[in-house]
């Protein structure tokens, strides 16, 4: 071999090694790495994850799916073996994740688990034409005295006592009394309630309201019997859930505290876990938080270490000021000639006064 062919041969070699090198190869030729995840030469499940490695590639399923990559399925965290994944009413299982979802009578909390109740009677008065009382999944329409509950549970129905026996307070029914073409009355009950063997009483299923559970319901011959998700513990009133380590701690106070001062502490806190029941308990402002209700107070006013109420001065358009003590009424230290007296147990204005939330109300006149 000549020599200008011995100097091509060595061009070529070099010229060879300096693109392996540039292509992150070992500078021989044949080491240039092929990125087969963005080339799509891969062969990776399509809910898995292409990784490039310097001599080949690696398939990884995405978070919510199993298999070794190159197949994947979706986890059922709903199965039992994920604890209904995590939710305390139902579960529905979605490609590569899952959603909580609450019985009718619920909402779904912050945390996207739990279901706290829903007090409907916020809304429009649940519907009811007179009173409506919130239960723990649902509520109640109930008549003042004189007025009966109509067969659709939410209007009061006026009659005269004559002739009518379903006015009759001593007729008996629990829920729904009909008056029979023969005389005499026989009773019914709402939706999700068992009429009782002596046909007058109804027995609470959990068809309605979830059996008053916050979270889970068995029927059992003597009623509803509640059950807690494995993080809470069944609160002492049998229907309401606590996370495990506030019942742990209302148990360590159990000594220096009466069984009813605990029962009152859990089931304020139950309460106010969402702005939407009572206020979330809060004297003045509440807000929801991630993790509960969040109280504040307005100027002037400052929250108590209870966080919960607010007690400080409060100056009414008329100019006096009124000294806020909860629990303790509402003093005014009112300019002379200006008094408040009481009557009958009810706040009467003899002169001009001045409370909170009121206006200034002229003599003779009642709050």
């Amino acid at each position: 071999m000549g020599a200008a062919a011995v100097r091509w041969h060595l061009y070529v070699l070099l010229a060879l090694g300096t693109r392996g090198r540039l292509a992150g190869g070992s500078g021989l030729p044949g080491s240039v790495d092929v990125d087969e995840c963005s080339e799509g030469t891969d062969d990776c499940h399509i809910d898995a994850i292409c990784q490039n490695t310097p001599k080949s590639y690696k398939c990884l399923c995405k978070p919510g799916y199993k298999g070794e990559g190159r197949q994947c399925e979706d986890i059922d965290e709903c199965e039992n073996d994920y604890y209904n994944g995590g939710c305390v009413h139902e579960c529905i299982n979605i490609p590569g994740n899952y959603r909580c979802t609450c019985f009718d009578g619920f909402m779904l909390a912050h945390d996207g688990h739990n279901c706290l109740d829903v007090d409907e009677c916020q809304d429009n008065n649940g519907g009811c034409q007179q009173i409506c009382v919130n239960t723990m999944g649902s509520y109640e329409c109930q008549c003042h005295s004189g007025f009966f509950l109509s067969d659709n549970q939410h209007t009061c129905i006026h009659r005269s006592n004559e002739g009518m026996n379903c006015m009759n307070k001593d007729h008996g029914c629990a829920h729904i009394c009909r008056e029979t073409p023969k005389g005499g009355v026989a009773c019914d009950c709402r939706p999700g309630f068992d009429l009782a063997q002596n046909q007058k009483d109804c027995t609470l299923t959990c068809n309605y309201g979830n059996g008053g559970c916050q979270h889970s319901c068995e029927d059992t011959d003597t009623g509803p019997m509640c059950g807690c998700h494995q993080k809470y513990a069944l609160h002492s009133d049998g229907r309401t859930c606590i996370e495990k380590d506030e019942a742990a701690i209302e148990r360590s106070q159990f000594n220096a505290t009466s069984v009813a001062d605990v029962d009152k502490r859990v089931k304020r806190r139950l309460l106010m876990e969402t702005c939407a029941v009572n206020n979330g308990g809060c004297d003045r402002t509440c807000k929801d938080t991630a993790t509960g209700v969040r109280c504040s107070c307005p100027v002037g006013f400052t929250l108590q270490p209870d966080g919960k109420t607010c007690k400080g001065q409060h100056v009414e358009p008329c100019g006096c000021p009124c000294l806020y003590w909860p629990g303790q009424g509402l003093p005014c230290a009112c300019t002379a000639g200006r008094r408040a007296g009481l009557v009958g147990g009810r706040v009467w204005l003899w002169e001009t006064t001045c409370r909170i939330h009121l206006h200034c109300c002229w003599r003779g006149q009642e709050e």
